[in-house]
């Protein structure tokens, strides 16, 4: 692995947390105005995967090889 499979992998799991994100506020809104407690109960995990993957922090090795390059 290199510093740019790092910034890939980055740039990859920020791009399925956005992706995911309006998908899931979306449902809310939807299941919110349609069957609350069904549509609440399939958005609110949706949302915590896209926080999960907007926060997620990177891998060890790629810590590893940041500090090393710096």
């Amino acid at each position: 692995m290199n510093r740019l499979d790092c910034e890939t992998e980055k740039i990859s799991s920020r791009t399925i947390g956005l992706f995911l994100l309006p998908l899931a506020l979306g449902l809310a809104f939807i299941g919110f105005l349609i069957l609350p407690l069904v549509g609440l109960f399939f958005s609110i995990p949706l949302f915590i995967l896209a926080v999960t993957f907007l926060a997620a922090p990177e891998s060890k090795v790629c810590r590893v090889l940041l500090q090393r390059d710096s």
